[in-house]
């Protein structure tokens, strides 16, 4: 539903307000602050019609606004001014990646220490991770006569481990040889490539294949590794969670690591910022909070995601334009590595 001009200004101001002070605004300070170039009464009534649509709520009727989830929808979607992230704040940021390691796990976290302060909310980072497992090295250690410890290396230095059972005995030479045939046959292989596979296998060699298709399959399906969490301490001391039953439902999430299962969209946009508000995030304990998160990495090849979570009281113009710049940043340093 499109508001008048009139009407977007009192939300925008009552958003603005909230987010920045943590308190509600009446229509008398609107008109003497803004100079709207209408008396208090006028904007009175349109706070009344705001709190009738759900945009805003008040206790009382002289009362001031404060947004629902509607409201903040509202702004984030038609009232934000995004500005970006400025130049010289860039050039920080820039300046900060290119002095550590060029490794992954480094900029996951920096990112994660990045967006935290940026944004004085809580960050979540995932480590970029291929769409597509690759074979790389396939290893099998005798345990008993029956039993093998399988010991499967990814290409991109994951590993999975399984205990095989044989339906008959199997030395180490043998372990090794079944290793030895599957290691140049499937190097470099993704899933699918390795169930299309046509070479003559043995039963044994059949039987190893299978389980490696199996572990792959499991690393394929884990489509984002839990994130990197930082700066928990930003949104424990906010006004809105001082109940402390809000504050145990949020920090068991992050303590049970449910952040993916429960904060990440099940269908999260390819590209661009996406914003989840209060009542839109599928797990109880995260209806105070809102999600402000993006993907990142190398279409089709490498995915991760980053954000921030807060109160939905939440400085969502800053939020989103930092997300969205520390994604591309993370982007193309990710390119780097996989083209």
């Amino acid at each position: 539903m499109e508001l008048s001009e009139r009407k977007e200004n009192v939300l925008r101001i009552i958003v603005s307000e909230y987010v920045s002070r943590a308190s509600s605004i009446g229509s008398e300070e609107i008109a003497k602050r803004y100079g709207l170039g209408v008396s208090s009464a006028t904007i009175r009534n349109d706070m009344a019609r705001l709190e009738e649509e759900g945009y805003i709520q008040r206790r009382h009727i002289s009362g001031g606004g404060i947004p629902t989830d509607k409201g903040y929808r509202y702004y984030v979607e038609a009232l934000i001014r995004e500005h970006g992230v400025p130049v010289a704040e860039q050039l920080m940021i820039s300046h900060l990646f290119h002095q550590v390691e060029r490794e992954l796990e480094q900029w996951t976290r920096l990112a994660a220490v990045l967006l935290s302060r940026m944004v004085h909310n809580v960050a979540i980072v995932t480590s970029a991770k291929p769409v597509a497992s690759r074979f790389r090295h396939l290893d099998m250690v005798a345990v008993q006569d029956f039993v093998a410890l399988l010991i499967l290396l990814l290409k991109e230095t994951r590993i999975r481990q399984q205990l095989v059972a044989f339906d008959e005995a199997i030395s180490q030479d043998g372990l090794s040889a079944i290793c030895g045939r599957l290691n140049d046959g499937f190097k470099d292989m993704t899933k699918p490539q390795i169930i299309a596979h046509t070479v003559a296998l043995s039963p044994l060699e059949s039987q190893v294949r299978d389980i490696v298709v199996h572990l792959m399959d499991e690393e394929d399906r884990q489509r984002y590794e839990e994130p990197l969490v930082q700066g928990v301490h930003h949104i424990v001391t906010q006004p809105e969670f001082a109940s402390g039953d809000k504050v145990a439902g949020f920090m068991e999430a992050l303590e049970h690591r449910r952040l993916v299962k429960d904060i990440i969209p099940v269908e999260l946009a390819e590209r661009g910022v996406q914003v989840i508000i209060g009542s839109e995030n599928r797990d109880d304990a995260m209806r105070e909070c809102s999600v402000v998160i993006a993907r990142y990495g190398v279409p089709d090849e490498v995915d991760g995601v980053l954000g921030v979570l807060g109160p939905t009281r939440m400085p969502y113009e800053r939020a989103i334009s930092a997300v969205g710049y520390i994604g591309s940043v993370m982007s193309n340093l990710v390119a780097e590595l996989y083209t």
